[in-house]
């Protein structure tokens, strides 16, 4: 092996050594071996540093070990390491893919509180996971908690929380969004207008459809989903005319 050859040739592998290996090897899905090199770099009393503890945490994580990767991550912090953005983001995003929400919003806490303010895809991959399971409130919080600390939404934070807002009828507070995103200047999109028009239909506001269709025409170009949309709401509601 080269790291043996290394040794042999008077350049003992350091922590820069065994991070790259660590990393290669659960990149490829080679875990456990990861774990052995890791359990080895220790033995030889190099101190693993936070990119390597990070590396082995996403191994474990991707492979579904999340107890193992708890009892890293604890390690970590009992170690006192600077854990980053990327050593939250993986274990956010490793509890949200469990339905852990409770934990996953802790952890976001933790890491406001540890000086890591979290970045656009942590928060949008919570906000996600909160309205896929009928969060809203929660999400609608998380919203808050972005633009109060700082953290612009974007079109994919808007979009989400609509679409989850119409698919449940919650039709004002989605308009509200709307208009939200507009004064922050984020230009709403087909998939933004789509999703609304979609949610006025199944309520049945068919007039309120109608005035999005129009303000939707002054910037995008409506496609077949807008088109198909409005008619079944039409024909449904009796408005052949």
């Amino acid at each position: 092996m080269l790291l043996g050859k290394m040794i042999v040739f008077g350049c003992p592998p350091n922590v820069i050594t065994y991070g790259t290996l660590i990393d290669g090897l659960c990149k490829e899905g080679m875990v456990e071996e990861a774990k052995l090199l890791f359990t080895e770099m220790k033995d030889k009393g190099i101190s693993p540093d936070v990119t390597a503890y990070t590396s082995l945490l996403h191994g474990l994580c991707c492979k579904g070990k999340l107890t193992e990767a708890e009892a890293l991550f604890i390690e970590m912090v009992d170690e006192g390491l600077q854990l980053n953005l990327v050593t939250f983001s993986v274990m956010i995003d490793a509890l949200r893919k469990q339905g852990r929400m409770e934990e996953a919003n802790l952890l976001l806490g933790l890491m406001i509180q540890r000086g890591q303010p979290p970045d656009i895809v942590t928060y949008n991959t919570l906000i996600d996971a909160l309205c896929k399971r009928g969060r809203m409130e929660k999400a609608n919080s998380l919203l808050e908690l972005m633009i109060q600390r700082g953290q612009p939404p974007n079109i994919v934070t808007y979009n989400t929380l609509i679409d989850a807002l119409c698919h449940r009828g919650r039709m004002e507070e989605a308009n509200s969004l709307l208009e939200l995103m507009i004064q922050r200047s984020e230009p709403p999109n087909i998939v933004t207008y789509n999703s609304l028009i979609n949610g006025h239909c199944k309520e049945r506001r068919l007039d309120e459809a109608n005035k999005l269709l129009e303000l939707m025409i002054e910037s995008q170009h409506p496609d077949a989903i807008t088109y198909n949309t409005l008619i079944d709401g039409l024909c449904k509601a009796g408005r052949l005319e």
